[in-house]
């Protein structure tokens, strides 16, 4: 099925219709299942979803879809010393291409060698999202031979991995581990809402506050969820049972 070239609110509908399934989903291979069938609709063929600490590859991997082989010559060779996309990931809260992750191939021969054995198995671009929570640095890192990069693919991608990392972590947490409600009702009110696509001035109109009283709810929300922006603050939200898109 051909979906590439579709606009960009195709693909925001796209990703919140992907955030209710894996809600909805109460085993990690099925939310892996999902995540896997969406992003092969725009040619990424592998996944990684990782923590990013000294541990080795297999250590400290939350699901691993790469090659078997690239896997273990990755690990064997100890290369995310010299991969250039581990590096970057680092140094930025950004969703960005590997094509865009910085070296220099003349001074840095090892980056370049890493990025053309990965494209030896079919991993030629990749896109990868650093996720920032606890203190602690995790990535979500998807890869294609030709994939589909246009800024509404990306942006849906973007959602999608935060989406499917989260999910991935509750199902992985104790029953009775999930937090009280950090946010009162009307924050939960509101960012229920920017979840569904509206904006401040439909808010204010839907709940009969001003666009400024409706913005000033989100922006509590988002700083009290501890995220960078609003898709970070819905994620967050979705993860802590503060919202919900069955609604």
């Amino acid at each position: 099925m051909q979906l590439l070239g579709v606009n960009d609110r195709y693909w925001g509908l796209r990703a919140l219709e992907f955030a209710a399934a894996a809600e909805q989903a109460s085993a990690v291979e099925t939310v892996l299942e999902l995540f896997t069938q969406e992003i092969a609709q725009v040619g990424f063929n592998s996944h990684l979803i990782v923590v990013v600490d000294d541990r080795d590859l297999t250590g400290r991997s939350i699901a691993n879809g790469w090659p078997p082989q690239w896997t273990e010559l990755y690990t064997k060779e100890k290369m995310s010393r010299a991969d250039p996309v581990h590096r970057y990931l680092l140094r930025t809260l950004n969703p960005f291409l590997w094509s865009e992750a910085p070296y220099d191939a003349e001074q840095e021969p090892e980056c370049k060698s890493v990025m053309q054995l990965a494209a030896d198995f079919r991993m030629t671009e990749g896109f990868c999202v650093p996720v920032h929570y606890d203190g602690t640095t995790a990535a979500v890192s998807i890869a294609g031979e030709k994939p589909e990069t246009s800024p509404g693919v990306r942006s849906a991608l973007h959602l999608m991995s935060l989406f499917a990392h989260n999910r991935l972590r509750a199902l992985r947490k104790p029953a009775d581990s999930r937090r009280r409600h950090v946010l009162t009702s009307r924050e939960r009110e509101v960012l229920q809402w920017v979840s569904a696509g509206k904006s401040d001035w439909d808010i204010g109109v839907i709940l009969h506050i001003t666009e400024r009283t409706a913005r000033a709810h989100v922006t509590n929300a988002v700083r009290k969820l501890n995220a960078v922006n609003r898709p970070a603050a819905i994620v967050e939200a979705l993860r802590a049972g503060e919202i919900s898109l069955n609604h």
